[in-house]
């Protein structure tokens, strides 16, 4: 596949240089991305000031890393800044962009200012639409374990790093994700990249699947002939995307053929055996964490080890040492009779993977509270989200969490349901919050639950928990 210059797609330009002397006001900086950039920059010397929507412990740590924070979206707070770091997330016609503007303020994308921080280091990015912050985390843990000390970024919170997402290395390595969601992964120049997959998201940014798979592909040319891709063979998009590339590759994954082989030979609760094959020799890991995924997720880490010289006796020793990230299949306690669990996936892939660890780990029955994430990703796989949920045994959907979109007329959560009219259990909730006299007055309890998606449905478990304990 031939990939088009950067210039062609939409948000791109070169990046800013950073200049010391300025002070720089991230917007949205409770962000998990604009917080781990903005912690970076003031861990190294940049003076950093930021505002959110609303204060949060993420604001409340941040302040006690001596960064100027403030609640709220008064322009007054852009008093004493000379440039501000804006995320996809906040419109140009939010009042604080509006406000920079008028002030003739630089504005510079998140996207920009980690490729500045990243530009003097051998930068390691992970793509792909499943498994990037999983991916990542890991392969800041494996660096780290084999010496290397790497800067890394991550989207989620590691458990490893005290539930932070920036680990600040001393080293020429920096390990970050590179997020396809607006396109903005192009304006970053790795060294090397490990490509989980390419499906079909983000569509309401990027049109259709040809036009983000064109995306990536320009991205991928971004990696220098003298870089490498590892890619996972098990995917078809990444398959595809990796015959078009001018570097070194390396295949892993589960099938035959693949340069990296993995096999998931023992899985229960807390425990995954795997092994791994590559050129003759074989090699196994015990990991904490399940599914056949992130099997996947570790190989890749493993794989792109190998393709940098490290000794494969020392990567299984770090992969077995990796706990995760939170959000990720994480047990939560016991609340209404459920052993209840929180997971952040919001695609219909994510979702079946997740389902599918559950059952093959836990058994029936399992119960699944979804919240869907933006209303132009419901609106894309209202279907694909129906089929994807199936497998539970009690199916409760919220409505949409907007994220940064407005209402769609037409499109809710219930649409998901409507296509579950068959199932026996599948119910609308507007509100997750709802839920506790809900599942309250249906009786039903035991086995799993999981509360999954991207948005505040997090909260739902610790509410169940302190309900039942109240009740108690």
């Amino acid at each position: 596949m031939s990939a088009p210059p950067a210039s062609e797609i939409p948000g791109t330009r070169p990046g800013e240089t950073l200049r010391r002397s300025w002070a720089y006001h991230f917007l949205g900086i409770g962000g998990v991305g604009m917080s781990a950039l903005a912690e970076w920059m003031h861990r190294t010397g940049y003076r950093v000031t930021g505002s959110d929507r609303e204060d949060s412990r993420t604001l409340q740590r941040l302040a006690g890393l001596g960064i100027d924070v403030r609640a709220g979206h008064e322009t007054a707070h852009l008093s004493g800044a000379d440039a501000i770091v804006y995320t996809s997330a906040i419109p140009p016609d939010h009042p604080m962009r509006l406000a920079a503007q008028r002030l003739a303020l630089p504005s510079l994308h998140r996207a920009e200012v980690l490729a500045a921080l990243t530009a003097p280091h051998r930068l390691l990015a992970v793509a792909g639409t499943h498994g990037k912050t999983t991916a990542t985390a890991c392969l800041a843990h494996v660096w780290a374990a084999c010496g290397l000390d790497p800067t890394a970024l991550v989207g989620g919170a590691v458990l490893d790093w005290e539930g932070g997402n920036l680990r600040l290395g001393e080293s020429h390595w920096a390990i970050a994700e590179a997020d396809e969601s607006d396109g903005s992964f192009l304006r970053l120049r790795p060294e090397a990249v490990l490509l989980t997959n390419a499906e079909p998201d983000h569509l309401d940014y990027h049109g259709n699947a040809e036009q983000l798979e064109r995306a990536f592909a320009a991205f991928l040319a971004n990696i220098p002939p003298e870089g490498v891709l590892v890619f996972c063979a098990d995917d078809p998009g990444a398959t595809r995307l990796a015959g078009g590339v001018r570097c070194r590759s390396l295949s892993y994954g589960s099938g035959a053929g693949v340069e990296v082989r993995v096999r998931v030979e023992e899985m229960r609760p807390g425990r995954m055996r795997a092994t791994l094959e590559h050129e003759g020799q074989r090699w196994e890991f015990v990991t904490p964490l399940g599914g056949a995924h992130n099997a996947l997720n570790l190989t890749g880490v493993y794989a792109l080890g190998l393709a940098h010289g490290l000794p494969a006796p020392d990567l299984c020793r770090a992969l077995e040492t990796f706990r995760g990230v939170a959000r990720r299949q994480e047990p939560l306690g016991d609340g209404f009779g459920f052993a209840i669990f929180d997971d952040y996936a919001h695609h219909p892939t994510e979702i079946r993977a997740t389902l599918d660890m559950f059952h093959r780990v836990y058994g029936p029955p399992v119960t699944v509270v979804f919240q869907p994430h933006l209303y132009s990703r419901t609106a894309h796989f209202a279907d694909a989200f129906a089929e994807a949920l199936r497998p539970a045994a009690r199916i409760y959907v919220t409505e949409v969490y907007a994220a940064r979109e407005e209402p769609m007329e037409g499109i809710s959560g219930k649409m998901i349901v409507d296509r579950l009219a068959d199932h026996p259990a599948a119910t609308f909730i507007e509100d997750w919050r709802d839920f506790p006299d809900v599942v309250g007055r249906a009786g039903e309890s035991g086995g799993v639950l999981i509360t999954m998606g991207a948005g505040d449905i997090t909260g739902l478990g610790p509410l169940l928990i302190r309900d039942q304990r109240s009740r108690t």
